[in-house]
């Protein structure tokens, strides 16, 4: 009872307030209140639709502070009051799913007071939530799972999907079959374009930007290499080679078909993945352990079953053998060390001690005369272009001729000094009677 008192004390000051007298009159003679509501239009699972209505008197006049009471499919959701207006603004914060609800809008009403109950009725639609997943690049037959269900991009790498129910939701990249894909292609997750790096996450639909997820796209590539005339290079000779991408460098033991990300993945403004082609830089190629190649100069981009053509820098080299002073041909061939210290021996097929090496790494070498009979130190050779190497030996002929003429000369002086030993050369009978008077001399100077 002393609730109701409190209402009808509420009631008429709101009357008094916002209606004329003679409205209030009108009211207090049990006239209808009209309760009217705005049109709701479709919403999206997820979404709060908000209602509104305006309690109205009989002429039109607004009815203040008011209750309303909102009732979905028979059962009560939420309540407002009416402001000045007689309007109230009511939010349904409820987890629609997709279907059509049954709505009405209550206004009690006031019987002590003569105000009539009202009420307005209509369909809320609640429509699923269409979206989409696109892939960056764009890749058919990858497969999402979204709360169980399993959804797969179509031929331009979307996967479109519709939920009945808004809200979190738990989505997953599922593991990609390699027997989906070319044999020449691999396909790892990346990243997704808000931010999130892991292959399970938690996502909020409905949203208002797009849902990207992007992939690193790698490619076999094969290699060729050839020389500076052209000619083709085994390349079971490469021992190791290396090669730089965007922030990142690939070294590897041998030549081959190797495996190369072809694209990087970087964000943009609005949350979006932009796949960008990776330009290789051929750093290094070793032969014989020399780099053979000009760090940085060949650069390639990455094609499916691509094959690089890499020139690398191969020269040959012609080694002649001479004799130190006479400058005849000497040795049975050369000893070569090459810049990664391992030696081969090379013959001469000729008289005229000289061979030809052909397809030598850039690099510096040493290389010294074998079978010649003489001494012969390493020559350094440091291999830029084509070039004749001539390598020297000092013979023994050589040894004996730079000992025998400082010999010959010393005894020369030594003779022009003492001619007497010269005519005991001549006469060698003479020589004990020489000594003899060298010997009376010595006794007869110390007596």
């Amino acid at each position: 009872m002393k609730r109701l008192l409190f209402l009808l004390i509420v009631t008429l000051l709101g009357l008094s307030a916002f209606t004329t007298p003679a409205h209030a009159s009108e009211l207090l003679q049990g006239r209808p209140a009209n309760l009217t509501m705005k049109p709701l239009k479709p919403i999206l699972t997820g979404d709060h639709p908000t209602i509104v209505v305006q309690l109205t008197g009989e002429v039109g006049q607004p009815i203040p502070n008011q209750p309303i009471f909102i009732m979905l499919d028979g059962v009560r959701k939420a309540a407002g009051r009416t402001d000045s207006r007689g309007v109230a603004a009511i939010t349904l914060r409820y987890k629609f799913s997709a279907g059509t609800y049954y709505l009405r809008a209550v206004y009690p009403g006031i019987l002590n007071i003569g105000l009539n109950s009202a009420f307005v009725e209509t369909e809320l639609i609640v429509e699923p939530v269409r979206t989409a997943i696109y892939t960056v690049p764009p890749m058919p037959g990858v497969l999402f799972k979204l709360n169980g269900q399993t959804y797969t991009t179509d031929a331009d790498g979307v996967a479109h999907i519709e939920l009945k129910f808004g809200g979190v939701h738990s989505l997953e990249v599922l593991p990609i079959d390699p027997a989906s894909l070319p044999s020449h292609t691999r396909m790892e997750f990346s990243r997704w374009n808000d931010n999130v790096f892991t292959e399970k996450r938690q996502v909020y639909f409905p949203r208002t930007r797009r849902l990207e997820v992007g992939f690193t796209v790698s490619y076999q590539v094969g290699q060729e290499f050839y020389d500076t005339t052209g000619e083709s290079v085994d390349p079971a000779r490469i021992s190791s080679m290396s090669v730089r991408g965007v922030g990142s460098t690939h070294t590897f033991d041998a030549a081959g078909l190797i495996w190369l990300p072809a694209n990087r993945l970087t964000r943009r403004i609005g949350e979006r993945l932009q796949s960008e082609e990776i330009l290789y830089y051929v750093r290094e190629v070793t032969i014989d352990g020399a780099n053979v190649i000009n760090k940085s100069e060949q650069r390639f981009r990455i094609r499916p079953d691509d094959v690089w053509p890499i020139q690398v820098l191969l020269y040959s080299a012609r080694f002649s053998a001479r004799d130190a002073m006479f400058r005849s041909p000497i040795g049975k061939g050369i000893e070569l060390t090459y810049p990664d210290g391992h030696k081969q021996e090379f013959f001469f097929d000729s008289r005229n001690a000289e061979i030809v090496i052909p397809s030598l790494a850039r690099g510096s070498y040493s290389a010294k005369i074998i079978g010649g009979g003489g001494s012969t130190p390493p020559t350094p050779v440091h291999l830029s272009r084509d070039q004749d190497v001539e390598l020297l030996m000092l013979s023994y002929l050589d040894m004996a001729v730079i000992t025998g003429i400082p010999l010959l000369i010393a005894l020369v002086f030594f003779f022009i000094g003492r001619p007497h030993w010269l005519r005991v050369l001549r006469h060698p009978s003479k020589y004990k009677e020489l000594v003899y008077q060298n010997a009376r001399r010595d006794v007869s100077l110390k007596s």
